[in-house]
């Protein structure tokens, strides 16, 4: 494991000159020209422990691969070639029946079903309920980190709090996972924070993906309904709401979305 320690750095830091070199970034909020390549990060990190595990886990499983990257293909396809508009789900459908053409935002809804789907049939859950809720998770997760990818760092804090969830109610893992795990929160933190480089699409559903793989994994039903309830209402408040403009609306959400961002 000492090769990763040693590589990911390496690999973030090169991916974020490649990407900038090839002109794959988009204008931040800040209107500065940022590259999309965190992602890359992320998914050379969950490739490594699934090629080199610490451990036997089923969230580094084939089936997991094959889904968490994937996902990430998709979103890197919508990264390059996607427009400004329109938006959301809906506003892809009705651009695709009315104009009749299809959208890379709708080819990733369609694919992360697709994939969802596959992952399901390659692991068999249970029951209808726990299919339900399984496959609800798998699409849902990804769309929701994209929902929360506006501004720094904002991916970042609600999966340090989901992996928290997760490892208090699990036995701890190995040494060694924990601290590749730190090693790919601590990389992303500079480099988001610093406003070096972000996730863009295929960064923020890359990690929504194995954050659902995860919970599939390692909590129980009940556990997967309840987060499943968050996810289907946070989804329903940013189709008339904007995230960004209710936090800049709450003293105590601005401070804690402002934490750790590296200001001018």
């Amino acid at each position: 494991m000492i090769a990763f320690f040693i590589s990911m750095p390496v690999v973030a830091y090169l991916s974020m000159i490649t990407f900038q070199t090839m002109n794959l970034g988009v204008l931040n909020y800040e209107n500065k020209q940022v590259p999309y390549s965190l992602g890359v990060v992320i998914i050379y990190s969950f490739a490594f422990t699934y090629a080199f595990p610490p451990q036997i886990n089923e969230t580094l499983s084939f089936s997991a691969f094959l889904y968490v990257f994937s996902i990430w293909f998709l979103g890197l396809i919508d990264d390059i070639y996607g427009k400004p508009y329109p938006k959301g789900l809906k506003g892809h459908i009705m651009h695709a029946i009315g104009k009749g053409i299809f959208t890379t935002g709708l080819v990733k809804a369609v694919g992360t079903v697709a994939f969802a789907i596959l992952f399901l049939w390659m692991n068999q859950p249970d029951s209808i309920v726990a299919s339900f809720v399984a496959l609800c998770l798998l699409i849902g997760f990804p769309h929701v980190m994209n929902l929360f990818d506006t501004r720094p760092l904002r991916v970042w804090k609600v999966t340090v709090c989901i992996v928290i969830f997760v490892l208090i109610t699990n036995p701890l893992p190995s040494f060694v996972f924990i601290m590749i795990l730190l090693s790919v929160f601590y990389v992303l933190y500079v480099l988001e924070g610093y406003k070096k480089a972000m996730l863009g699409d295929n960064g923020a559903t890359v990690i929504g993906a194995i954050l659902a793989v995860v919970i599939l994994n390692h909590l129980s039903l009940l556990l997967q309904m309840l987060l499943l309830f968050i996810v289907v209402l946070f989804i329903a408040l940013a189709e008339k709401y904007s995230f960004s403009k209710v936090i800049e609306r709450s003293s105590l959400l601005r401070r804690i979305d402002q934490l750790g961002v590296m200001r001018k």
